[in-house]
């Protein structure tokens, strides 16, 4: 027992021997180590210490593409290079005055927000802040020339927006630019440099849209270059993650032939075409527009001045304006449904009525006597005064909100007005007046105090072309492959019957009467002209509201001309290059591609004198547009010139 006491001491005592010369042996090489680096590679470490560093380099995402209804692209990105500065390599005072001194001889540009935003880098951030998006190669080379006058500054590929058609649908894509000091403040999650949407769909969608930046960190040397650039992939790199695209309900052809013939008539205003049994908005143009490409880059302060003077932002289909005469198919509505009036009623107009000894004055001084149908289609003031002098105020109100007056219309951009229905209660509280008969009057042919907006009217258009349903309009169709679901629309309820005498006097307007301008050969138009006074000014506002094929609704299309004259001269016109268009396209989509002639036989290629039919080309003609009306002016206001039947066979 005693022997094997001293035998296990002795085991115990060896193998604190070895662990101490083990731990001798690490200890003399760590020494050595040491001293090997600290004496023979001093100079080596002393350098890289002094001369190296890492370096953090956003990697931007590309923005999500943007395209028509039709997967033709509206917006997209393409490379560029832009100005990156370090904050914690800028951190004194002297030094951002003399790099920004340099900087802006570069550049020849001392944008005043270039340099707010230069000096106003945060300090001690370690991520980058972009500077200057969208500059030239010539510049980029002298960035890098003069790098060591520029510390803390650097240049970056990265994805910038695009748009490749210019100006078109401005409105509705929206641009995008650099992140400001109070968007800062509502968006904590982004940073000072961030571009992000501005407006439109840019803005709404811009979560959506911008995707997720990555990250790469380099070695690089005093003057942020890369001390292995062979080693493409940095120390840490994180690849970016593409926005989502989004799918319009635009059609981009459609959209260009809106805005071409707006141009082409020379006014200012907006046009609204959309489906009117689901609300898709095929084409919505507001001129003037803008280039969202010109926000690349700083905006010189000539064009931001010219086009804040014509005011290009301001989208015109979202503001409300005094509808004027598309308004009296409304009052029409509300006076057959509340059987104040009856649908075979004659009227007779004249130059104006009178309310106790106020003149409430007609448009045309002609006499006559008019049925329903024809006094809408002519727009005869004095049959509506007539129909006003039967109704209440809220019964008018009630059928204008009911078809989507005085609300939005669901479509999705920002800044739509809600528009006013007016009634007794409205301007008690808004003008500190009672309501007066000749209210009333004024109401019954859109005056007043009434304002709908462009997108509005051509919901309210859909609605009467349906005769049931009031859709809600929107300009979204899907993001990625994900389907947006489309909101039920509003319904309402009329007598087929009555809505007819309304759709008749409406296919009448285009046919023979004040919306002759808008007439083609392809389809039957049906519609309104309308010319609101302007409050305040002697100049009319110029209005067409219309459907077509009137037999069967696929497009409803509404022209506002701001302050430009008579509807039926000015906007009629701009309606009947939209429909011609939509409709020539429709056919040649329609059309089946010719087959493929047949190979020749054998023994026609013996002899060529047989004649082959089948490679005989057939002569197609189409049909040719008639000159159409463009005077509000009527030729004949004698319903005895024109039969009409109220229950008529439709056209084939």
């Amino acid at each position: 027992m005693f022997s094997q006491d001293i035998e296990d001491s002795k085991t115990k005592d060896f193998k604190i021997s070895v662990l101490y010369g083990i731990t001798i042996l690490i200890g003399i090489v760590l020494i050595f180590r040491l001293f090997y680096l600290q004496v023979f590679k001093y100079k080596s470490f002393a350098e890289r210490a002094q001369y190296s560093t890492s370096r953090i380099s956003i990697l931007f995402a590309p923005r999500g593409i943007i395209y028509d209804r039709n997967g033709k692209v509206f917006a997209t990105s393409r490379q560029s290079i832009s100005i990156i500065a370090y904050p914690n390599k800028l951190k004194k005072k002297e030094d951002k005055v003399k790099v920004y001194k340099t900087l802006s001889k570069i550049l020849k540009n001392n944008s005043r927000k270039v340099k707010q935003r230069f000096f106003n880098l945060p300090e001690d951030a370690a991520l980058p802040v972009r500077i200057v998006s969208d500059i030239s190669i010539e510049e980029a080379i002298q960035i890098v020339e003069k790098q060591h006058l520029l510390p803390g500054i650097s240049i970056q590929e990265e994805p910038i927006r695009f748009y490749p058609n210019g100006a078109l649908a401005s409105h509705v894509l929206g641009y995008t630019a650099q992140i400001d000091e109070r968007e800062l403040n509502n968006r904590p999650e982004r940073k000072l440099g961030d571009i992000v949407g501005k407006s439109g769909v840019e803005k709404l969608f811009d979560e959506i849209i911008r995707g997720t930046d990555g990250k790469t960190i380099v070695a690089v040397d005093r003057f942020g270059k890369p001390i292995y650039p062979d080693f493409d992939k940095g120390i840490i790199h994180v690849d970016p993650i593409p926005g989502k695209n989004v799918y319009l309900t635009l059609d981009l052809d459609l959209q260009k032939a809106a805005e071409d013939a707006m141009k082409d008539a020379k006014i200012n205003g907006a046009v609204v075409a959309v489906n009117p049994n689901n609300g898709e908005v095929l084409a919505l143009a507001s001129y003037p527009n803008f280039d969202p490409n010109i926000f690349t880059k700083p905006l010189p302060g000539a064009l931001w001045s010219s086009l804040i003077t014509k005011k290009a932002f301001i989208n015109r289909a979202l503001l409300g304006y005094v509808p004027g005469s598309i308004w009296k198919p409304i009052t029409l509505i509300a006076g057959l449904s509340a059987m104040v009036v009856q649908p075979n009623e004659i009227f007779h107009v004249s130059g104006a009525v009178y309310l106790g000894s106020t003149r409430f004055g007609d448009w045309t001084s002609k006499e006559d006597n008019l049925n329903l149908v024809q006094a809408l289609a002519w727009s005869r003031d004095t049959a509506f005064y007539q129909i006003g002098k039967r109704l209440k105020p809220d019964q008018i109100r009630w059928w204008g909100k009911k078809l989507g007056g005085g609300k939005k219309t669901g479509i999705e951009l920002l800044a739509e007005e809600k528009g006013i229905i007016p009634d007794p209660k409205w301007k008690k509280e808004h003008i500190k007046e009672d309501w007066y008969p000749g209210n009333t009057l004024h109401y019954s042919i859109g005056q007043s105090f009434l304002l709908i907006t462009p997108v509005q009217a051509a919901r309210m258009y859909s609605a009467i072309a349906t005769g049931s349903t009031v859709p809600k309009l929107h300009v979204v169709r899907k993001i990625n492959d994900y389907l947006k679901p489309v909101e039920p629309p509003d319904t309402y309820k009329l007598d087929p019957a009555l809505m007819r005498v309304v759709k008749a006097g409406l296919e009448t307007c285009v046919e023979s009467g004040t919306g002759g301008a808008s007439k083609i050969e392809l389809a039957m138009v049906a519609g309104k002209t309308g010319s609101a006074e302007v409050p305040g000014s002697h100049k009319t506002h110029g209005w067409f509201a219309s459907y077509a094929p009137a037999e069967n609704p696929e497009i409803a299309v509404v022209v506002f001309a701001e302050k430009a004259g008579h509807g039926g001269s000015v906007a009629a016109p701009v309606a009947k290059k939209i429909y011609e268009h939509y409709f020539t396209q429709k056919i040649k989509q329609a059309e089946p591609l010719p087959s493929p002639s047949p190979s020749p036989s054998p023994e026609e290629l013996k002899n060529p004198t047989i004649e082959n039919k089948t490679n005989q080309k057939q002569e197609t003609t189409k049909p040719q547009n008639s000159e159409a009306m463009s005077s509000e002016s009527p030729k004949s206001l004698n319903p005895k010139k024109k039969k009409f039947s109220l229950f008529r066979k439709k056209k084939n």
